[in-house]
């Protein structure tokens, strides 16, 4: 019998370390998504605790345990950081708010919407998230905190926030026909004043009433807020002649 001499070629040798591209791409943009939240809490955290001149992207990237060029790969500037960490928490914030108010409008059927709905529907999502939301919203409220009145950052959070407020706003006018809207607009900051205090400063209230008062029970901390903001608006309407 005759016997195949030619030379064999050999099989190819199969790599461990290939995978699969879709396998591959999609493992890394979930790397890269994972990296992205990490620096954005890092950063939130540090803009509450020191503010935004007081936190530098080497303190963010120390904060992860990276070097610096991790954070400007996926942020660029401190200022793109800093819009990024508002806008993360106001999208869940404006659809909250949406969603209360679209309920509000709903249930009046086309009459006013009772200016304690849309109290209701503008605080609590705020303070709820903040009390109950874990460190991440501990974190966030504070940091808007203390950023809300430095006439620096206001556009940044105006840019975030105002579409929403100005739909209540809106609500409050048709809810107080009479009311000056001038009227209406301080009303209105001095809700989000009251709103922003009661979550930035939590140990204050415990203290002045000597342990009598938790913040932390945020059900009871609401529902004395929500008769004391509604009656502040009714308290700017014009006497009914």
């Amino acid at each position: 019998m005759k016997v195949d001499q030619r030379p064999r070629k050999p099989a190819p040798k199969k790599s461990a370390s290939v995978r699969p591209p879709g396998v591959a791409r999609a493992n890394s943009r979930r790397d890269g998504e994972e990296t992205r939240e990490r620096i954005l809490d890092a950063a939130e955290e540090l803009f509450a605790a020191h503010g935004f001149y007081g936190t530098s992207l080497r303190d963010v990237a120390e904060a992860i345990g990276s070097g610096i060029a991790l954070v400007t790969y996926h942020f660029g500037t401190k200022d793109v950081l800093f819009s990024t960490v508002v806008k993360r928490r106001a999208a869940y914030m404006a659809h909250e708010r949406i969603l209360a108010l679209d309920t509000a409008r709903s249930k009046a059927q086309g009459k006013p919407v009772p200016v304690e709905d849309l109290v209701s529907g503008y605080v609590w999502p705020f303070v709820e998230r903040s009390v109950a939301g874990g460190k991440g919203w501990k974190n966030y409220s504070l940091f808007v905190a203390r950023h809300a009145n430095s006439p620096e950052f206001t556009k940044v959070l105006s840019e975030h926030y105002d579409p929403v407020a100005r739909q209540y706003l809106n609500e409050l006018e048709r809810t107080f026909p009479r009311t000056p809207q001038k009227d209406l607009y301080y009303a209105f900051s001095f809700m989000v004043g009251t709103m922003v205090a009661t979550v930035a400063e939590p140990g204050r209230v415990e203290h002045l009433s000597f342990g009598q008062i938790k913040s932390s029970d945020v059900e009871e901390v609401f529902k004395r807020m929500k008769p004391f903001l509604s009656a502040g608006f009714r308290s700017l309407a014009p006497p009914s002649s």
